[in-house]
């Protein structure tokens, strides 16, 4: 399967199942408009607090429930043909402790990584030998550049666990294999995928430069909320149909091309 009818048909799924992103849409808003009271109006970003970081956990423990039925509801339309919203629940509620286990165990893997690089990098910066820094600098990116190379062969492991219903660690492995197989297709969606993010973020950019003109504080805010909450949630369901669709797919052309036992 080609990278662009990958895409193409991420929009498709998206464009003809707006219940799920009216789900997503509504998830994305409540977040959205319960940062309000901590966004200062003259300035960027949000002001972290208590009841903030315990919002914060929260919405993120919440949004791996909706990950789960986001992910079944798509494996169902592109397998099946169609979706039925009361499985919705039930997915969410049926993959939630495996999702959060991967999220976890790739938390942990960025953390080592992140952790081995600077112990590396920071032995060497007392002893002031340009040579030894420079030499540990290059071992750190080396070691960051492999840490990236796992997370792209971890990339797909949450549409396979729930695409095959298997376990966590089978289904990173099989992440591993089948993005190993294809990894530069891989990266290649991927990328396209972080382009078209990167377009619309700059539109919704130039979307708020123009209300900033005739809207301020608090109601700019609760405009802009509403908005990136409506295109953020068709967007997810773009970027979760469109791998889904490239993985089952692949996998069946794959499993065509090796010979029977």
């Amino acid at each position: 399967m080609k990278v662009m009818d990958a895409i193409k048909k991420g929009f498709e799924i998206a464009s003809k199942n707006l219940n799920l992103v009216l789900i997503v849409f509504i998830f994305n808003v409540v977040w959205n408009l319960a940062v309000i009271p901590f966004s200062p109006e003259a300035a960027a970003g949000v002001t972290m607090t208590p009841a903030l970081t315990i919002l914060s956990i929260i919405f993120i423990l919440a949004s791996i429930f909706v990950q789960g039925g986001i992910l079944g509801s798509v494996k169902d339309i592109v397998k099946e043909g169609k979706q039925e919203l009361g499985r919705f629940v039930n997915y969410g509620a049926k993959f939630y402790l495996r999702l959060l286990c991967i999220a976890l165990i790739i938390i942990l893997i960025i953390g080592v990584v992140g952790f081995i690089a600077t112990l590396i990098v920071a032995t060497s910066a007392p002893t002031g030998n340009a040579g030894l820094i420079a030499f540990t600098a290059i071992i750190a990116l080396v070691i960051a550049g492999l840490g990236l190379y796992l997370m792209l062969l971890l990339f797909l492991s949450p549409y396979i666990l729930i695409a095959e219903d298997t376990g966590v660690l089978k289904a990173m492995r099989m992440s591993i294999d089948f993005v190993r197989k294809i990894v530069l297709k891989v990266l290649g969606l991927g990328a396209l995928l972080v382009l078209i993010g990167l377009g619309i973020g700059l539109l919704m950019g130039v979307v708020a430069g123009i209300l900033s003109i005739i809207l301020k504080g608090k109601v700019l805010q609760f405009i802009m909320g509403i908005i990136s909450g409506g295109v953020n949630g068709y967007i997810s369901i773009v970027v979760t149909s469109c791998l889904m669709t490239y993985y089952l797919t692949m996998k069946g052309a794959q499993s065509k091309e090796s010979p029977a036992v």
